[in-house]
């Protein structure tokens, strides 16, 4: 199922959780050390050792660099970007990183932020990093309202994908859904479902999961603009 707009350009975000070893975000990783001209590679520090045990390289590296060994820090000072606060994790700095590539990009094209090894390794780092999601979709409408840009955490299993308000679908009978969201005070009508999340209330994460497309179209109809996520398994 499509679950993002494609892109010209695309940024790959590789965190320090469960290296990728297989579908979408392994062949995510690969193409953009293929396809250099089209792809950029920001490795979190922790997550750089991943890509050398694995043979690859990052066009940047960034972080507090504390789980980075100093003899590679100055092997790769040309790429290293570092920033020592602690009041956001690894991913949401190199996210911000990001969004400096994309504002200094003077040609007029869209971009796919893909996120690979988020979840895996911690449960608290992964359930963090899944939640900055649709904050990070929030800053990129407020950003760049009139560029094309969509952001998604891709792992070995499936892929959560952000929404902030009423969003079509487009899928087949049979695909899988889940839904999240983060208002209690939030309704979602939903048309094209096997089973309607009209009357749910989103208090706690498992409200609105394992749902099941019934149609090719599905709406969700949102009461009001409100931070949610959407995960659709492989």
């Amino acid at each position: 199922m499509k679950t993002s707009a494609s892109s010209e350009k695309t940024i790959i975000i590789l965190c320090d959780g469960d290296f990728p070893s297989k579908g979408p975000g392994l062949k995510a990783l690969k193409d953009s050390r293929k396809q250099k001209s089209r792809y950029t590679l920001i490795a979190c520090d922790g997550a750089f050792l991943s890509l050398l045990k694995n043979g690859m390289d990052a066009d940047w590296i960034v972080g507090d660099m504390d789980t980075l060994p100093k003899k590679w820090q100055a092997k790769f000072k040309d790429r290293i970007h570092k920033e020592a606060e602690q009041d956001f994790n690894d991913q949401a700095k190199a996210f911000r990183f990001a969004l400096n590539l994309i504002a200094e990009d003077k040609e007029d094209t869209g971009y796919s932020i893909i996120i690979l090894g988020a979840t895996g390794k911690r449960e608290d780092h992964t359930l963090g990093n899944i939640s900055y999601l649709p904050f990070f979709a929030q800053t990129l409408r407020e950003r760049f309202p009139k560029k094309e840009i969509t952001v998604s955490i891709v792992t070995d299993y499936g892929v959560f994908v952000p929404i902030l308000d009423t969003t079509r679908l487009k899928g087949e009978p049979g695909d899988r859904i889940s839904i999240f969201a983060f208002d209690q005070t939030l309704k979602i009508k939903s048309t094209g479902l096997e089973y309607k999340t009209d009357d749910v209330t989103f208090d706690f994460w498992w409200k609105a999961t394992l749902n099941t497309f019934k149609k090719r179209d599905v709406l969700l109809k949102f009461s009001h603009p409100a931070k949610a996520l959407l995960y659709f398994p492989f």
